[in-house]
């Protein structure tokens, strides 16, 4: 057993620079490597299961690695392709960066993100520095004992080169991240006041709100295969801005025993909507939700790669925040569900015909139930919009959808209707 980070914030850096295909090239040198760094390499079932790509795809951007000179090694692999990686990404890096070359060829070509280049080179000085001065007190560096071997390496070969003991000790350190991986609570305390502004009370309270978040985070139990991400609170409303909003930790089970059986090396859609819809439900199952960005992050896609998905299955409602909250099309979903419902199917029936969970099929009746209740109380839209907390557009849906079920043909199941609205009151204010 290992522990691989399937999704990382790195991974959104990488994106942004270097768009999806960076992303992709980016997890899968990580995961890798991390492999390798607890004794282990992967497969090409494994690397399928957890990237989602084709073994064809998959094998394209391993060979760009390999012909680089990149260590990443995976079980099966040609002796011709093992002859061509010559060192770890972290030493080639700074490798062909104190040969000359150009710094944004070497991460582009090696899926590197500014942030953990500058760690590396900030961790490189260091060990430089240990190396000439051996005998004064150092400070750990953070990283696996490969990583620290093939430096030396990388040292020895360029340790005759002019001016470079000036270069490495010159070179300005970037803010914020160096060392910043081993420093202790004393000296991250005073980062905040230094670089930061922080006032001590703001320091103290900063710290407190990370200790409480980590034992928060620590406090959930994880099994094989599962993940912790951060997702937004299922009762935020629409339109609020995703950096106002309520985050709220899920555990989902990003592999299933399922998945083993779904593992096609040259197709990966099945595989792609499951974990899909199975990510989007559980977070929602545990008071969250998650958007189309959160599920293309996790998955390794494209935003419109997650529509497509979507629309090859159009009787199927995934509860994403877009759905949820009800903002823009996705309001075709109350109509489904509240449309089956008065046609008589049960909740059962009408969770396997949506792929909504109970609660959520019974959440959005409520809803209608409430909207109702309201109207024939005589209340007006705008008023009911305030009162239920829901957005505009979504109680104009169930008024419509209440004036189009108000004959003689549905008074039976409108009259259940009122009384689930009774059974469970709105709150007064």
């Amino acid at each position: 057993m290992i522990r691989l980070t399937v999704v990382d914030e790195e991974d959104i850096e990488l994106m942004a620079e270097f768009g999806m295909s960076g992303l992709q090239k980016g997890r899968l040198a990580r995961l890798i490597e991390e492999a390798y760094f607890q004794g282990a390499i992967l497969d090409t079932p494994r690397l399928v299961l957890l990237l989602l790509e084709t073994h064809r795809a998959i094998r394209v951007d391993l060979s760009q690695f390999w012909q680089a000179g990149a260590w990443l090694p995976i079980a099966g692999m040609k002796g011709a392709n093992r002859e061509m990686m010559r060192t770890l990404r972290g030493a080639l890096a700074i490798d062909r960066y104190l040969a000359g070359e150009d710094l944004a060829q070497i991460r582009r070509e090696l899926a590197i993100r500014l942030t953990r280049w500058h760690r590396w080179w900030q961790d490189f000085k260091e060990l430089v520095r240990q190396e000439i001065n051996p005998g004064s007190t150092q400070p750990l560096i953070a990283q696996p004992p490969e990583v620290l071997a093939a430096w030396q390496e990388v040292w020895k070969k360029h340790q005759e080169q002019p001016g470079l003991i000036s270069r490495l000790a010159l070179d300005k350190d970037v803010p914020g991240v160096s060392s910043i991986h081993y420093i202790n609570r004393s000296a991250f305390y005073d980062l905040l006041g230094q670089r930061h502004g922080y006032s001590p009370a703001a320091a103290d309270k900063f710290l407190d709100d990370l200790n409480d978040l980590a034992a928060r985070l620590n406090r959930q139990a994880r099994s094989g295969g599962q993940i912790i991400y951060n997702a937004v609170a299922d009762h935020e409303p629409a339109g609020r801005k995703l950096a106002e909003c309520q985050l709220k930790p899920v555990v989902l089970d990003y592999l299933d025993a399922q998945d083993w059986a779904e593992i096609d090396r040259d197709r990966t859609a099945e595989l792609k909507w499951s974990r899909l819809l199975r990510l989007a439900t559980q977070a929602r199952t545990q008071g969250a939700v998650l958007t189309q960005p959160d599920l293309a992050l996790l998955l390794g896609l494209s935003t419109k790669a997650i529509q497509s998905l979507s629309k090859e299955y159009p009787n199927v409602i995934i509860p994403t925040k877009g759905i949820v909250a009800d903002m823009g099309p996705a309001l075709t979903q109350v109509d489904k569900i509240v449309r089956l419902y008065m046609d008589g199917y049960t909740e059962t029936e009408i969770v396997r015909r949506t792929g909504h969970s109970y609660d959520s099929v019974e959440n959005y009746l409520l809803d209608f139930a409430r909207v109702v209740y309201l109207v024939e109380k005589g209340l007006p839209v705008p008023t009911i919009r305030k009162v239920l907390g829901c957005s505009k557009k979504l109680v104009e849906k169930h008024v419509n959808l209440y004036r189009e079920f108000s004959g003689p043909d549905y008074a039976f199941m409108l009259g259940r209707i009122r009384r689930l609205a009774e059974a469970h009151p709105v709150k007064k204010n």
